[in-house]
């Protein structure tokens, strides 16, 4: 589903629609029906009419709807009555015939202001009237209205009575060609003693002629306040609601095409977005499509999502992120609880085995607490967090899923995870950020070198370990300009000092790592073997030449094979000739210096060099020496206490150790002292470190 072509527009906001024009549900007709229905009652006595349905389902969208007939000829006066604006019932009376007449005063003074002017003059009288008149018992309610109305004749200004001005009410309300229709939105939302006290409002002033009255509620909602003493609501209502219309649900089909519109508006700002329609589909119908009921749901759902999908829509990957996003709409509780479910939800099956009992105790008491949410929780789990599934079936994953997942941006890799729920990229996701820049560019050499250099060099390493895990992607076009850059950054990668005693990865191991990961992707050796040519010509280094023949060949231990014994031993003919011919043009760059004039010895059965060999030159073999010292010590898991080289390797180069012993004289005199010029002096003293196992 390519993106592009979305929906662009402002962003939903969560208010009825007020015209037919944002009718997407079709229900305008019904609506202007149900309307021109009340026009044809007889409101000569008053009149009261519902309309209902659950939380979110259109009511106040329909009673706008009805508006519109009511604004044809001949037009009715609507007048709304917020419920919220009032405290308490003292003031539920008066306010409610204050802003009644309010109403029509604003609506046509000429016609209505004497009616108006009344109505607040009998709003000032029967203040109090509401603490008489009860909800349950309605047969009563006559009669405690009739008292009350009879203890407090007092007049007001005019001389009038309260029923001498209530009559006057009547008769000018009476003269009306047309009915007021006064509109009560929202009765629902109320606590249960102020929906008893709307009821009671209504109960008292319905009988006036010539008013209708529109009230929107939740059925179930208002059954439940009005029940008391025995008394069920209903039969309450039913005294006093005349007609009612029962708002449909929207039809689920309509509903999804809803969602899809909203989606649409929601990716919109994410730009290049693209949804894997390979996973869509499955996590739309298990996770997010049971949580939406009605409209009010869809267009909550697109305001509270926007936010997160604008922010991290290029960071984690969509279908997760939109799934995860309807979780915590809906399910904010559960959404919370996973949370502290990370490492659950994430550990591979073979890097959690000392925590397994206690993470599936977590998940236990997950699915204890969301009980009624378990289908979802499942859902959630094959589709978001397939680690997960080990913990409800027998379904297992491996940690190599890791580099799959992450390249993917999934929540189900807890760099992801964490990005999601801390809003925080952590380091190594920041790092991996710049693995896929460099994984963009692998095909292209120029730049790729320009973007690597310019990075912090300390971050190097991390940056090309994070390219093997595209090593599904990788084409064949990315493998000679890639093997190029990266070889030759090896001497630019600085040692990384914090390594731990079990941390064996070098620089150049990281490279070879991606290196043979390249070269792996092309099936005809014979194309591999001219790659690899290529590779050799653009490598700067001898020591990063001598790398990737000893990978590539058959070496014992060493080699992968990934090129023809003949083809390895040319090359490294080639190599070894190249060497004796021309000398490293920057041999402060040979970061394996001594290996590659091994190799020279090992051809040709003599010491390559000297006493008299460049001093950056010898430097660079003997600073060699001591990693090659570090690799022997490590392949053998011996370790030494002090700093070692590998003497006797290094004396084999040189020829004797008066030579070593002339060497360093020489670098020292050239190039200054250093601490691995005074190592080999203790190593030419005769000293040998003590090997400890």
């Amino acid at each position: 589903m390519n993106m592009d072509e979305h929906l662009q527009g402002k962003p939903p906001i969560d208010a009825p629609i007020t015209s037919s024009a944002d009718d997407d549900l079709g229900r305008a007709p019904v609506a202007h029906h149900f309307a021109d229905c009340i026009r044809e009652l007889d409101a000569s006595e008053g009149l009261v009419i519902g309309v209902l349905g659950p939380w979110g389902h259109g009511k106040s969208s329909f009673i706008n709807l009805m508006r519109e007939q009511f604004a044809e000829e001949p037009t009715l006066t609507v007048v709304d009555f917020n419920p919220w604006m009032f405290s308490g019932s003292d003031q539920l009376v008066s306010f409610f015939l204050t802003e009644i007449g309010a109403g029509l005063n604003i609506s046509n003074k000429s016609r209505f202001g004497k009616t108006a002017d009344w109505l607040a003059q009998y709003a000032g009288i029967l203040k109090p009237v509401s603490q008489f008149i009860p909800v349950a018992g309605a047969a009563a309610v006559g009669e405690a209205a009739a008292a009350a109305l009879s203890g407090l004749s007092g007049t007001t200004h005019a001389d009038r009575s309260a029923t001498k001005l209530r009559e006057e009410i009547t008769a000018e309300l009476r003269g009306l060609k047309q009915p007021v229709v006064v509109v009560i939105d929202d009765i629902d939302r109320l606590t249960t003693g102020e929906i008893r006290e709307i009821f009671k409002l209504v109960r008292l002033t319905a009988s006036f002629p010539n008013v209708v009255y529109v009230l929107a509620f939740d059925r179930e909602r208002v059954e439940q306040a009005l029940t008391e003493d025995g008394v069920p609501g209903r039969a309450y209502l039913e005294k006093i609601v005349q007609l009612s219309f029962d708002v449909p649900a929207a039809p689920a089909k309509l509903l999804r095409s809803q969602v899809v519109d909203e989606l649409n508006r929601v990716l919109a700002p994410v730009a290049d977005a693209v949804l894997d329609e390979s996973r869509w589909s499955d996590v739309y119908w298990e996770v997010i499509d049971p949580l939406f009921s009605n409209m009010r749901d869809v267009t909550r759902y697109a305001i509270s999502s926007r936010a997160t999908i604008k922010s991290l829509g290029k960071e984690i990957d969509l279908v997760d992120l939109l799934a995860m996003e309807a979780l915590r709409v809906f399910r904010p509780e559960l959404t919370q609880h996973l949370s502290s479910l990370r490492k659950e939800l994430t550990r591979t099956s073979d890097t959690g085995r000392r925590n397994g009992d206690r993470a599936q105790k977590s998940i236990d008491s997950l699915f204890e607490r969301f009980a009624d949410d378990s289908e979802l929780i499942r859902a959630l789990f094959k589709r978001i967090f397939p680690v997960a599934l080990k913990y409800v079936e027998n379904n297992h994953y491996g940690s190599d899923w890791l580099g799959t997942w992450r390249t993917a941006h999934r929540l189900a890799h807890i760099d992801f995870l964490n990005l999601y729920f801390d809003r925080v990229a952590p380091d190594e996701l920041v790092a991996f950020r710049s693995s896929e820049r460099a994984f963009a560019l692998l095909n292209d050499e120029s730049p790729l070198r320009t973007y690597l250099t310019g990075l912090d060099p300390n971050q190097l390493e991390t940056v090309l370990e994070g390219l093997t895990a595209y090593e599904a992607k990788f084409s064949t076009d990315m493998v000679v300009p890639g093997s190029i850059t990266l070889l030759n950054l090896i001497d630019a990668i600085p040692e990384n000092k914090n390594r731990g005693f079990f941390d064996f990865g070098r620089p150049e191991v990281t490279v070879r790592r991606v290196v043979l990961r390249l070269l792996r992707r092309v099936d005809d050796q014979a194309e591999r073997e001219k790659l690899v040519t290529d590779i050799l010509a653009g490598t700067e280094t001898y020591s990063a030449q001598l790398d990737l023949i000893d990978s590539v060949g058959h070496r014992e231990g060493v080699g992968h094979k990934l090129v023809s014994e003949k083809f390895a031993q040319t090359i490294e003919a080639d190599f070894v000739a190249r060497l004796q011919r021309t000398p490293p043009v920057a041999p402060s760059r040979e970061w394996d210096a001594w290996s590659i004039y091994n190799a020279v010895r090992l051809s040709t059965g003599k010491p390559p060099l000297s006493n008299k060999t460049d001093p950056v030159l010898a430097r660079s073999v003997i600073r060699a020496a001591k990693l090659t010292a570090r690799s022997q010590f490590e392949d053998s898991r011996q370790v030494k206490r002090e700093d070692s080289l590998a003497w006797d390797p290094l004396v084999e180069v040189f020829g004797t150790e008066a030579a070593i012993r002339r060497a360093v004289a020489n670098i020292r005199n050239t190039l200054g002292d250093e601490p691995i010029l005074q190592l080999a002096d203790k190593y030419l003293s005769g000293w040998r470190p003590e090997e400890r196992i």
